[in-house]
């Protein structure tokens, strides 16, 4: 059989979720009896044990182990829809680091080139761990109401690495919209995650993505690039994950451990409805 061309590319910044996301789809695409889109159709390149391992401790409740997370290796998936198309949905050998110095050093590393073509990209965003614009002036006028000297506040030094996140994840959409990335209209799927923890805003993923998120909401909405382009919510563990390897226990953990379906701890928003298809999101990139 002929393989199939990358088609999906996963992006993010660090901690923005992607092995989580990869855990969570691995158990969910493999796991007998679950109702998704898009099912299993094998494995184009990646390491079935490694892949099993990060799924384990997903299932268990345990936050990926950092030295996991530096050997990772490219994952490459193909996932049927329910046409008898096959879909393949790539994990870049990068980690969220090596995107972050994408934009921080203009540079592009030349294996990523291929799968970065691909006409459709899921973005992965942390919702929890957004970085806001600091505005000076404002903060300058709070340090003069609470009657604290100019000299006594912590001066930083500007570095590329301490940019909003919303100006790193737009310029890296305009890197894929220009130069050698340039493969014309393509489909983008914006992944907010950590919704469990989003959601206390009681906003969609859209009005998210407007309130917090706002260069990126107009940067998307102006048209300016050629993106077709949706948004949802994620939360891919359902809830705080324990830090085994430093002994941490969460009563939070022990419910979520205490579903008898892992992937019920799934939930997926789209608009105002819920699932736990996390294979929704890919299935619109392709439809």
């Amino acid at each position: 059989m002929k393989e199939a061309a990358s088609d999906v590319a996963i992006i993010g910044l660090p901690e923005s979720g992607k092995t989580t996301l990869l855990a969570a789809l691995w158990h969910m695409v493999r796991e007998k009896g679950a109702c998704t889109r898009l099912t299993f159709a094998g494995l184009s390149q990646g390491n079935y044990e490694h892949l099993n391992s990060l799924a384990k401790r997903w299932r268990s409740g345990k936050r990926q182990q950092r030295t996991q997370l530096a050997g990772t290796k490219a994952v490459s998936m193909r996932l049927n829809d329910s046409l008898g198309r096959t879909v393949e949905v790539s994990f870049p050998d990068s980690p969220g680091e090596e995107f972050s110095r994408m934009w921080e050093r203009r540079e592009l590393d030349e294996s990523m080139r291929a799968t970065l073509l691909a006409p459709a990209i899921v973005l992965v965003v942390n919702g929890d761990k957004i970085r806001f614009p600091a505005w000076i002036a404002e903060r300058n006028a709070i340090q003069r109401g609470l009657g604290i000297p100019p000299e006594v506040s912590d001066v930083v030094d500007w570095r590329a690495e301490l940019a909003p996140t919303q100006v790193q994840v737009v310029e890296l959409l305009q890197f894929l919209m220009s130069g050698i990335l340039d493969a014309g209209p393509r489909r983008l799927a914006v992944l907010i995650t950590a919704w469990d923890v989003v959601q206390e805003d009681g906003m969609n993923p859209e009005e998210v993505l407007s309130v917090h998120l706002p260069l990126l909401d107009q940067y998307l909405r102006n048209g300016r690039d050629s993106w077709t382009w949706r948004v949802w919510g994620l939360s891919a563990q359902g809830g705080a994950y324990e830090d085994a390897d430093s002994g941490e226990i969460l009563p939070e953990t022990e419910a979520l451990r205490e579903i008898s379906r892992p992937s019920d701890r799934i939930k997926v928003i789209d608009g105002e409805v819920s699932s736990t298809d996390i294979t929704a999101p890919l299935d619109w990139l392709i439809s």
